[in-house]
Formats: structure tokens, C-alpha cells, sequence
């Protein structure tokens, strides 16, 4: 069902994001996809190019007390935090949504095909009958 939600556009992206240039790089848990985030929202890299993926030179050991003590981000990195259960919880209703729809089509579908089959079925000839009048 979650690549029923990658289909509609409704990324989940993987944990481990890369950062450069104030953007932000991963790809989809589902279905694999390349995602980029410059601001708020995931989305699918644009037609036209591609993400490169490398191995991060390794960066100084050095921390700093701050980091350690206030679990803060290695330098460079900005601090992000995310409202993950909300987002959830309105995929979950979406995803509901659209799979009662989706069952509504179904039933919908199935009682058109059994109305056509109906209709166009050869019909038995029956023999005609004479009225005549009684006396």
C-alpha cells in the first residue's frame, strides 16, 4: 500500500539525509526514488537531472562541548526538526480514503460489467403467440 501512496506523489523519505548547497538529499523508502527538500516537503528530483551520489570525505573529529552536551549538529549541518506525526496521520486518513474509493470504483465497475454482459447477452427466441378473440 505505501507505493500506492509513492504513486500519488506522497514520498516517505529514507533517514540519513546528505546536505549541500541548502539542499537536502535522500531517497524514498518505498520505492527508491531520488528526493531533494529545499525548504519544507520532500519531492522527486526534476526531469532534467540527477543526483550523484558520493561518499562523504570524512569530516574533523573535532566537537565541540556545546554538541556533546546540548546534542546539537556537527558543524554545517543545520538543525531540522520534523513534525512526522502529524504527516502520518494524515497519510494514514489519505491513504484510508482512497482505498474506500478505490473499493467504491471496484463494486461500481463489477456492476456495470455484469449490466453490459446483461444487455448484450443473445436472448432465447421465444415462440410467438396468436390472441384470438373468445366467443
Amino acid at each position: 500500500m505505501k507505493r500506492f501512496l509513492c504513486t500519488l506523489g506522497n514520498h516517505a523519505a529514507a533517514p540519513g539525509e546528505v546536505r549541500n548547497q541548502g539542499f537536502a538529499f535522500s531517497r524514498c523508502r518505498c520505492c527508491g526514488r531520488d528526493l531533494v527538500r529545499s525548504n519544507r516537503a520532500w519531492r522527486t528530483v526534476p526531469r532534467g537531472f540527477r543526483v550523484v551520489w558520493r561518499r562523504p570525505a570524512a569530516g574533523p573529529a573535532e566537537f565541540s562541548a556545546a554538541q556533546l552536551l546540548l546534542d546539537l549538529p556537527a558543524a554545517g549541518r543545520a538543525l531540522t526538526i520534523v513534525a512526522r506525526r502529524r504527516r502520518r496521520r494524515i497519510a494514514a486518513m489519505v491513504e484510508l480514503a482512497v482505498t474506500g474509493l478505490r473499493v467504491l470504483l471496484e463494486a461500481g465497475a463489477q456492476r456495470v460489467r455484469t449490466w453490459r454482459r446483461a444487455l448484450t447477452a443473445p436472448r432465447p427466441a421465444r415462440p410467438l403467440l396468436l390472441r384470438l378473440p373468445a366467443h
